[in-house]
C-alpha cells in the first residue's frame, strides 16, 4: 500500500528545482567566463578559477546535473531522487576538495573560501537525507 503524498511535496520538489538550476546556470556561466572576466575577480579567486583542473570541472558537471536529474525526479515522485542527490552530493565534495585541500587558497581566503561550499554541502546533505525519508514513507515510487 502507497502512503499518500503531502500536499507540500511537489513545493519541496520546485524548490530543489530551482535551486539545482542556479547551480547549473553557475557552472556554465564559470565555464565561459573568459580571460576579460577572470580579471574582474580577486587575485586569488582569478588563480583559483583560471587554474582548476579538468576534473574539478567534471565533478561541477556531475553535482548539478545529478542534482538538477534528482529535484526532476522528485516532481515525478521516482525513488530514484536519494541516489542523485547522492551522487551529486559526492560530487560536491570532490569539486571543493580541489581549492580547499589542493591549493593555499585557504592560507589567503580563510574561512571565506569555505563558506559557500559548506553551505553546498549541507543542502546537498539534507536534499538526499529528506530524499532517503520520503522514500521510506512509500512518497517516491
Amino acid at each position: 500500500m502507497e502512503n499518500k503524498a503531502p500536499r507540500w511535496l511537489p513545493v519541496a520538489g520546485i524548490a530543489s528545482l530551482l535551486w539545482n538550476l542556479m547551480g547549473a546556470w553557475s557552472f556554465v556561466t564559470n565555464w565561459q567566463m573568459s580571460k576579460n572576466g577572470y580579471a574582474g575577480l580577486p587575485d586569488v579567486q582569478r588563480e583559483l578559477w583560471s587554474s582548476m583542473p579538468t576534473w574539478t570541472w567534471v565533478a561541477f558537471a556531475v553535482a548539478v546535473a545529478c542534482g538538477t536529474a534528482a529535484a526532476i525526479a522528485l516532481l515525478l515522485r521516482k525513488a530514484i531522487v536519494a541516489p542523485l542527490f547522492l551522487v551529486s552530493l559526492i560530487a560536491i565534495i570532490v569539486q571543493f576538495s580541489w581549492p580547499i585541500l589542493m591549493t593555499d587558497a585557504y592560507a589567503k581566503m580563510g574561512a571565506e573560501l569555505v563558506t559557500f561550499p559548506a553551505i553546498l554541502v549541507m543542502v546537498g546533505a539534507l536534499q538526499w537525507y529528506f530524499a532517503r525519508i520520503w522514500r521510506g514513507r512509500g512518497w517516491l515510487k
